[in-house]
């Protein structure tokens, strides 16, 4: 609003603002819409797909905590599972994107429900997991050295995998 008032005043810097009416010489200030943008300051709108009869306080801001805990979600698959963007353009392609990133995030979810520990703490305890591979030089044979799973691991594993 205020560097439409400074474009207003001065003229020889006339550009098209969003609070600036045009005019055939020189532009002045939308006020109406500057009085409509002042009045909606800080309020918030959703658009739902709820009939008009089912819409009450409480539905709306259930809605509103689902809709936390699924931006939260996909904030912990981006930063935990390290999902980084991938740029597809035709609809086949974003489909199975989409498709891959919900599984990973629902794999994820049920890793932490059924262990009680974040998906970031679960990958640590399965990295720290690593087998190694040992080349003879001489006989050029390939030793496998299996790496022991952690206490806390096994622990973890039996948590999502309970024996029978």
């Amino acid at each position: 609003m205020e560097k439409a008032k400074r474009v207003v005043e001065d003229h020889s810097k006339q550009r098209k603002l969003k609070f600036i009416k045009a005019r055939e010489k020189g532009g002045e200030l939308n006020e109406v819409l500057i009085e409509k943008t002042r009045r909606l300051l800080g309020v918030e709108g959703y658009y739902m797909s709820l009939k008009e009869e089912d819409v009450n306080s409480v539905t709306i801001i259930s809605h509103h905590q689902e809709l936390y805990r699924i931006e939260q979600a996909f904030r912990v698959s981006k930063s935990d599972l390290e999902t980084r963007p991938i740029y597809h353009f035709k609809e086949q392609p974003i489909k199975l994107h989409t498709l891959i990133c919900f599984m990973a995030l629902a794999v994820s979810k049920h890793i932490e429900l059924r262990t009680g520990v974040s998906i970031k703490r679960f990958k640590g305890e399965t990295k720290k997991v690593t087998d190694g591979h040992i080349l003879k030089s001489i006989t050029r044979k390939t030793i496998t050295l299996e790496a022991k799973s952690p206490e806390k691991l096994k622990h973890l594993v039996e948590k999502i995998f309970p024996p029978h």
